[in-house]
């Protein structure tokens, strides 16, 4: 019999830019990406924004041109926006890497995993799965 060709999960992840990260935190969020991108098969869904979509980039397989990404934000945070846009690409899951410090009201009908640093692994995510940046 043929083997049915395996589709690639889709993913997207969702960087938070808003004020309260620091750069050192950004740097960390970037390596992260870094990872994620080269053990993929997929190509993935950068989602950049604080309380608002600051940027959408589509990142193909194993390669995430991260020194062009402008991580800019700096305002509130506020992941109904960021979870939205996230939404629409129909992602199999999402991937958040934040300091969880902002409401969530919205949430996909796809999983979820809050990616959060060492510093705030006490915060309560609202849904979804934590997991801490070590």
């Amino acid at each position: 019999g043929q083997t049915p060709s395996k589709r690639v999960p889709r993913l997207v992840v969702v960087v938070d830019v808003s004020g309260s990260i620091e750069d050192a935190l950004m740097a960390r969020f970037a390596r992260e990406i870094d990872a994620i991108t080269r053990r993929l098969e997929a190509g993935l869904v950068l989602v950049i924004g604080d309380d608002q979509v600051r940027s959408v980039l589509h990142c193909p397989p194993g390669q995430c041109k991260l020194r062009d990404v402008v991580f800019a934000g700096g305002g509130g945070t506020d992941f109904t926006p960021l979870l939205q846009e996230a939404a629409r690409h129909g992602p199999d899951s999402v991937v958040v890497l934040t300091d969880l410090e902002g409401p969530a009201p919205y949430k996909p009908a796809c999983p979820l995993i809050w990616s959060v640093p060492e510093a705030r692994q006490a915060a309560v995510a609202p849904f979804g799965r934590q997991l801490v940046l070590r």
